[in-house]
């Protein structure tokens, strides 16, 4: 006789049915982290989720030897000190390997991580080649350490599911060969993984990617908080930047993208309306920085000037549509000129009813203003604009400083926003901090240039350049 269907029975079954299921799925999940994943790994993903920056190196000798010509800034600037002595290392595995260089935080500075893919058979060769007992480890769990002594430095390496991992700091190799073995890794970050992605598409340059809020501390203790909340506010980007990397002869060209944020979408509305550029003839020779941007109706420039004594002055420049001025003195041409016939000096003072709008392009660091060409200069007081005139006529403008013509040279035809620094007289008291003076870095920067070209709905293309002098 055929059993009655029986509803309660078939729902328990289902439940019995569901729970295998879910364990089954939970013991693929299991080894396909602990074994077919992790045999296939991508580098990144064996870099703790704590990093600074990661440099992605498809090109390692252009990479070393742009390193070596300009050591002493890339130790300062991403503790790199470390990277001869993981050469050593390299130079005895036989072969080309991708590598990823990442940088970390710790009680001491930043932290260096190195890994590279190889195939267990060149370890071993690796060890026998630096002399290093196969035998001769430190256990980490279920890993094991060896130690190489370099002339340079002593470094910790241990080598797991075809990755070796090295770094002279052995907290930071512990932390990454836990890494391996966990299921988030920075592609879990979605900010990250969309610009890793980018690189990806491009094995034929060096790339580093920049933890912004991170990686920016570290920037920091070189500047004055003035420096580092114009730099903060010239070229606002996201989370995370990537970057193609180019070193050449005491210069580093940095050509990339940050994901776009609400900043840089509404400077990218602004500058569709209206563009303008900065003449040159209109900033001084001596000009230590200044930062550009396009607005609605007039674009800005603020930029800073030193005076014999080292006293800074800050100055803003507006360039006004000749079809539309909207800082047209009390609102009206015929108020305009009665104001001017009161001033025959050309020197205006600034009051609270002078300009519309006036607080959106000014503070009260502004005494007064004159005008030149069809653009508005503001000064704090008489003094820097007698500097200013000074500068101009005794040393030309700004156009004649060799600096401002390399790095317009290295700039784009043009740009959103626009920040650069010229360290033409050593007057860096407005930029660098004390750490930053007695630093290679801050003694030999001749220009940072950093500027936004174009802001789509994803992402905002950053080009930075940077130029040392150079140390004898």
């Amino acid at each position: 006789m055929k059993e009655e269907y029986n509803t309660e029975k078939h729902r328990g079954w289902a439940i019995w049915l569901s729970i295998f299921a879910l364990l089954l799925i939970g013991v693929g999940i299991f080894f396909y982290y602990s074994f077919f994943r992790q045999s296939r790994s991508e580098l990144i993903e064996a870099v703790p989720t704590d990093a600074q920056y990661v440099f992605e190196i498809n090109d390692n000798p252009a990479f070393q030897k742009g390193v070596a010509s300009m050591a002493p800034y890339f130790t300062e600037a991403f503790a790199l000190d470390v990277l001869p002595a993981y050469e050593d290392i390299y130079k005895q595995m036989a072969g080309t390997y991708d590598l990823t260089i990442s940088g970390h935080p710790s009680a001491n500075g930043i932290r260096v991580l190195f890994n590279t893919h190889i195939e267990k058979a060149v370890f071993k060769k690796l060890l026998r080649a630096l002399s290093i007992d196969p035998a001769n480890f430190t256990s980490f769990e279920h890993y094991k350490i060896y130690t190489y002594g370099t002339h340079f430095k002593s470094l910790k390496f241990a080598y797991f599911n075809h990755i070796l991992t090295v770094s002279d700091d052995i907290d930071l190799l512990k932390k990454a060969l836990i890494q391996h073995t966990h299921p988030k890794n920075l592609l879990s970050d979605k900010s990250f993984k969309d610009l890793y992605n980018l690189t990806s598409k491009n094995l034929k340059q060096n790339w580093v990617l920049l933890q912004n809020p991170g990686y920016s501390q570290h920037i920091a203790t070189f500047l004055t908080e003035g420096a580092y909340a114009r730099l903060h506010k010239a070229i606002p980007m996201s989370d995370w930047s990537a970057f193609q990397i180019r070193i050449g002869h005491n210069e580093v060209t940095l050509s990339g993208y940050t994901a776009t944020n609400d900043l840089l979408k509404e400077a990218a509305r602004q500058n569709a309306k209206r563009s303008f550029d900065t003449p040159s003839e209109m900033l001084p020779f001596d000009t230590e920085w200044y930062y550009k941007k396009a607005g609605e109706n007039c674009a800005t420039c603020t930029f800073s000037l030193a005076g014999d004594s080292s006293k800074h002055h800050e100055f803003l420049l507006v360039m006004q549509d000749t079809l539309h001025k909207v800082l047209v003195p009390f609102g009206s041409e015929e108020r305009a000129d009665a104001f001017r016939n009161q001033h025959p000096s050309g020197i205006y003072p600034i009051t609270d009813s002078t300009f519309i709008n006036l607080k959106k392009l000014t503070s009260a660091s502004y005494a007064l203003f004159v005008e030149r060409s069809n653009a508005l200069l503001f000064a704090p007081s008489p003094e820097a604009l007698t500097l200013y005139y000074k500068t101009l006529n005794n040393k030309g403008d700004i156009s004649d400083n060799r600096y401002y013509r390399f790095s317009q040279n290295n700039a784009a035809s043009s740009n959103l926003i626009d920040f650069t620094f010229y360290n033409t007289n050593g007057a860096t008291q407005t930029f660098f901090s004390p750490n930053g003076k007695s630093s290679f870095l801050g003694r030999d920067l001749a220009i940072f240039s950093a500027n936004c070209t174009s802001v789509t709905d994803e992402y905002a293309s950053v080009n930075i350049y940077i130029m040392m002098q150079g140390r004898k």
